[in-house]
Formats: structure tokens, sequence, C-alpha cells
């Protein structure tokens, strides 16, 4: 007979699995291999307030939000700045896991959250049996930074102000 708590393993196991089979990142990859970063994650809960990662701090860390909503918020001159609100089925901080990067905002929970958390630790363990999977993910960054620059440049156009300029060319990193 199985524990309650193995039932709750299961189910968060398959609701990690089900969240990353949805999440672009994770595309072309093998069930196997997302088998492994689903049953290697974390889930996290949060509070309104609470901060789910801090500006000026490297985690090492991924989020994807399973339920709730979040704000990324932009700390300077004692003042903070909302940049966007994330709901749920949103992936962040993948760049964390395959390099050192220090978060240049902080995420801070807007009402009660779920987040499945991934560690650069937990993320290194998978792809030193499956080394393909850096060139994969990073194909679907390249993807997601063109798309979100094409929103740019129409924004920046639709506008007409140098507000944007910043970000614009974001693609050719």
């Amino acid at each position: 007979m199985s524990s309650p708590t193995n039932i709750t393993d299961k189910c968060e196991f398959i609701d990690n699995l089900n969240a990353f089979r949805q999440t672009e990142f994770f595309a072309g990859m093998s069930i196997e291999i997302i088998k492994l970063f689903a049953f290697l994650c974390k889930r996290q809960t949060y509070k309104p307030g609470d901060f789910i990662f801090r500006q000026g701090d490297d985690d090492g860390c991924s989020y994807y939000i399973l339920t709730g909503r979040a704000k990324l918020v932009f700390e300077n001159d004692e003042k903070e700045h909302v940049i966007r609100e994330y709901a749920s089925e949103t992936y962040l901080s993948v760049l964390s896991l395959m390099s050192p990067i220090v978060k240049q905002f902080s995420l801070v929970a807007l009402e009660d959250t779920v987040c499945i958390v991934m560690t650069r630790e937990a993320f290194t363990k998978v792809v030193n049996q499956f080394p393909e999977i850096p060139m994969k993910m990073a194909k679907a960054i390249g993807q997601r930074v063109a798309r979100s620059e094409k929103v740019a440049i129409a924004e920046f156009e639709s506008k007409g102000t140098g507000d944007l300029k910043n970000i614009l060319g974001i693609s050719l990193l």
C-alpha cells in the first residue's frame, strides 16, 4: 500500500512532466529526458509579497510558474519599477541553468504561487547523460529571443518612441 506522501510525489511528478512537455525549451527532447527533469525538480510555494528570486543573486535556478501570478521588478535608487506580470504556465530564467547569471530583476509573488524549480546542479546531471540537450535548448532560446524582438520592433514602430532602442538587436547576441 502506498503512503499519502508517495501519492503526492507521484502527482507532483506527473504535473511536472506535463508542464515540461508543454514548454518550448523541452521541445524535441525525448520523454525519457523530460522525465528526468520532472523528477529532479522541486516545488516551491510562495505567499503574496514573497521574493521568488532577487535582483543581484545568481541562484542557478529556473522557475516554471505552475499556479499563481508574479511581478517582475527592477529596483534602482530605492525605487521599485514593475516591468511586467507573469501568470501560470510561464517558464523563466532558463539561461541560469547553463551558466552563472546574476539576476537583473526580482520576481515577487502577487498571490499564492507555486513554482517548479530546477537547479543548475540537477540540470547538469541530466546534461552529463545527454550532451545534446544544450543545443536543443539554445535553439528554443534563440527562437524565443527572435519572437520577443519582433514584438519589440512592432511596439517601437507603433509608438514611434526611442524607449525601446536598448532592447532592439538582442537577437544578435
